[in-house]
């Protein structure tokens, strides 16, 4: 999402106050492509009531400048002076809220009708969307009292300095409520990217689970530290590094026949076409496929060195592939491959 502009006006009543209003660019640039012709009308409609509030800025930065030599001699004196810009204020504020509003229920309804496929992001969204109803709530609270006021009401019972800020509290909170309406639309946006995300951990995890080895499991970690299978893979890591360090104890294997290296690319419980293959490795005529273990693992390459194996699996471009051994055919700890080479 875009950083929000801010125009900060000139004030002259004795104390420092900056006041955030929006550019309507950044309450619609990232919702409009996604937004039906009919949803669009309703936003032009409401960026052209948001302009017109802006053109009023140069009007009361200058109206502003000739209270304040009212204000510096007497406080009373000025309250009476700036009913011309207070009205000017009110009538600024009204523009805007009139464009924030249309904003508000297109956005509201648009986020509204969402299908979330995730609870967590559902309820996420579910909260903003609450959120935003009190800001907007709120921001009608601040404005009800300016509506119908009399020049009488703005001389001498309704204070500048209250006014500006009153009417700016409430802009903020109608800005705040859009805000979180476009935050709650850009996690449903998300959910397309998360299912993609969470099909490619499966594949790397169903690659570490086919392999079964410290190298497999430590390979999905490198890949995916905080997945949702990281404590298992830890788990499974210790199992194995604890079998290792018996089967050294009890017997020292050598190796002898065809040490073979390959690169793991994929695994699954069942066979894989190749169109699925070719969505994550184009040269589908390249992979070979071993049944083992009661696991379809794919993979690419035949090399005699460990080292020329790994350099492979970058060229690779297959996220969690990784290096197996083979003796004879057999399949062999990729470490005691290595160690005995």
């Amino acid at each position: 999402m875009k950083k929000l502009t801010i125009i900060t006006f000139l004030l002259f009543l004795g104390f420092t106050y900056t006041p955030e209003i929006f550019a309507q660019e950044d309450l619609t640039a990232f919702m409009e492509e996604h937004l039906t012709d009919s949803e669009k009308d309703q936003v032009g409609r409401a960026t052209d009531n948001i302009a017109k509030a802006e053109k009023m800025d140069a009007q009361i930065r200058e109206q502003d400048s000739e209270v304040q030599k009212y204000f510096s001699k007497k406080k009373k004196k000025g309250e009476k002076k700036s009913v011309e810009v207070k009205t000017l204020r009110i009538k600024q504020a009204l523009y805007y809220e009139k464009g924030y509003a249309l904003l508000y229920n297109v956005y509201s309804q648009k986020v509204g009708e969402c299908v979330f496929a995730y609870e967590d992001d559902e309820a996420k969204v579910r909260a903003l969307l609450e959120d935003a109803a009190t800001d907007n709530e709120g921001a009608k609270r601040k404005m009800k009292d300016y509506k119908q006021v009399s020049p009488k009401d703005l001389k001498k019972d309704i204070e500048y300095a209250k006014l500006k800020s009153d009417l700016q509290g409430a802009m903020n909170l109608y800005t705040s409520g859009i805000k979180k309406l476009i935050e709650a639309y850009s996690i449903y946006l998300d959910q397309e990217t998360k299912k993609q995300l969470e099909e490619e951990e499966n594949r790397v995890w169903q690659n570490a689970l086919s392999d079964n080895t410290i190298y497999s499991f430590q390979n999905y970690l490198n890949d995916f530290p905080n997945g949702k299978y990281a404590s298992e893979a830890r788990s499974q890591i210790a199992d194995l590094e604890e079998q290792e360090r018996r089967k050294a104890e009890e017997q020292s294997r050598s190796l002898s026949g065809s040490l073979v290296y390959q690169v793991q690319i994929a695994a699954s419980k069942v066979a894989l076409p190749k169109h699925k293959i070719a969505k994550f490795y184009k040269a589908t005529e390249e992979v070979t496929m071993k049944n083992y273990d009661g696991w379809f693992k794919y993979a690419v390459g035949n090399f005699k060195k460990y080292e020329d194996a790994k350099k492979f699996v970058k060229a690779t471009r297959v996220k969690g592939a990784f290096v197996v051994a083979y003796l004879n055919g057999e399949k062999l700890d990729i470490k005691q491959a290595i160690q005995n080479q």
